[in-house]
């Protein structure tokens, strides 16, 4: 059942990374279209669950119930180092944007 989880929990990363990543570039490109807009509802929605589930994944902890491991990746199929320091660098990437949109806009 684990592997079933991470695999799930890797995709929804790589969906949310790219959307992360999109509305970066189409910000900086100045692009406000509708993919960047697209981009901006899953971030949004990201932010909401995980603020409301106490700064922490769902599928974190549906994968809890299934090991006892708690290694940074024990959920999802990343680098240790990049789980561990994830929510960090997608918070940092999504500032700049914030600050880039800002920039753009006026």
């Amino acid at each position: 059942m684990i592997k079933y989880i991470k695999s799930i929990h890797t995709f929804v990363w790589i969906i949310m990374a790219s959307a992360n990543f999109l509305a970066f570039y189409l910000a900086f490109i100045g692009n406000f279209g509708a993919w960047f807009w697209a981009a901006l509802v899953l971030l949004s929605a990201e932010i909401i669950v995980i603020t409301a589930n106490k700064w922490k994944c769902p599928i974190t902890g549906w994968a809890e119930k299934h090991t006892s491991s708690r290694h940074p990746n024990f959920d999802i199929y990343l680098p240790e180092w990049l789980a561990k320091y994830n929510m960090r660098i997608f918070s940092v990437l999504i500032i700049i944007e914030i600050i880039v949109i800002l920039f753009k806009s006026v």
